[in-house]
């Protein structure tokens, strides 16, 4: 007779595990309905009106996607919070007993809860901030711009949570936050007088973003340093020469700044005539070439100029030739016009002069005879 009532037991409870089965799994499945349905209804009612991007309405239209965005995260978060319970329940799990709360498991719960709302706040802080500087890019210099606030203000939010969130933990498990604070003060007090260069690092950094000396993306020679910058950030900043090497370069050390993407650059090129040749016709030769240059070349601004005879050396008459481009093309402009009126000097039989020697040799006669020339 136990053995029977015993088997019975048995499927009673089976049956009860696959109704909690089931009814989880129901559960779940409501939950991603509720999200969808949530998604639907949330992007109808805060949906971007036609004709609302034109300009001077684009404030409106970020707040808008800003909000809609918010509202997906933090709704997204609160049903996954409510359908864990709920699956929780389900089981007759329960983790939000008084009792469990004043034991070091509920203490662990609510660390790990402090973690997961941390981490919620920093995804929803990332997509606030990407949003919100995504719009900002009209022009060149201002994508560079949101670009580099952007990286600052997630490194600035990713710290803050941190930092929060670290001390809120302690707190749960009874480490008050006022010894915290002075203990972090003592630290950062000895720390302060070793770390002098860290402060002048940091000062540099707010001054050369509130200056706006340059962003990222942009291409310049900081600290004898040339290439593009990667990363701008308080402590330091991370420039690529063209070969490839990564520097990383503290911005106390960042003295003179040069910038080559701010504004025109004029792209400089020295052409040789040789002595032989008539001067105003190789001008000419050279004219026709940077007209048709300039027709073909959209980052040159206006037609480049013959600025004249720049130099007399020792084999040829040195013209100089400039023509304003735009930031980053110069070095392939001078490239294309080198090129250029080298093949057109060539055709007018005009070659690019270079260097000769002629050595002579005297003979026993009095006359000389050629013994090199090259």
């Amino acid at each position: 007779m136990d053995d029977f009532s015993a088997y019975v037991s048995s499927i009673v409870n089976t049956k009860n595990f696959t109704i909690d089965i089931i009814l989880a799994a129901a559960t779940l499945l409501a939950a991603w309905m509720i999200l969808f349905l949530g998604r639907k209804v949330t992007d109808k009612f805060l949906s971007v009106p036609e004709g609302e991007g034109e300009e001077g309405q684009e404030v409106n239209v970020k707040l808008i996607q800003t909000l809609r965005i918010l509202i997906h995260t933090l709704f997204k978060y609160a049903v996954y919070i409510a359908a864990a319970l709920a699956v929780l329940h389900i089981f007759d799990v329960s983790i939000f007993t008084v009792e469990d709360f004043k034991s070091v498991s509920g203490k662990l719960i609510q660390a790990l809860i402090i973690i997961v709302i941390a981490r919620a706040v920093l995804r929803i802080g990332r997509v606030l901030v990407e949003n919100w500087f995504a719009g900002d890019k009209k022009t060149l210099m201002d994508e560079k711009r949101s670009k580099t606030l952007g990286a600052l203000l997630l490194s600035i939010l990713h710290y803050t949570v941190y930092f929060i969130a670290g001390i809120t933990v302690l707190q749960t498990f009874g480490v008050p936050a006022s010894s915290i604070i002075a203990s972090a003060g003592i630290v950062g007090l000895a720390v302060g007088f070793g770390a002098q260069n860290l402060v002048k690092d940091v000062i540099s950094g707010f001054f050369i973003l509130f200056e706006d000396q340059f962003s990222v993306g942009e291409y310049v020679t900081v600290a004898g340093i040339t290439g593009t910058v990667e990363q701008l950030g308080l402590r330091s900043t991370t420039v690529r020469e063209w070969t490839g090497h990564l520097y990383t370069i503290p911005n106390g050390e960042i003295g003179m700044v040069k910038n080559f993407d701010r504004g025109p650059i004029l792209a400089l090129v020295t052409v040789r005539i040789d002595y032989s040749f008539d001067i105003d016709s190789a001008i000419e030769v050279i004219k026709r070439t940077l007209e048709k240059v300039y027709q073909e070349q959209d980052s040159i601004l206006e037609m480049p100029t013959i600025y004249g005879v720049d130099s007399l050396s020792d084999s040829s008459v040195d013209l100089l030739i400039g023509a304003n481009t735009r930031p980053g093309a110069q070095w392939a402009v001078q490239r294309e016009l080198r090129k250029r009126i080298k093949k057109d000097l060539d055709a007018a039989g005009m070659p690019i002069p270079f260097p000769t020697r002629t050595v002579y040799c005297r003979r026993e006669d009095g006359d000389y005879q050629v013994v090199d020339k090259g």
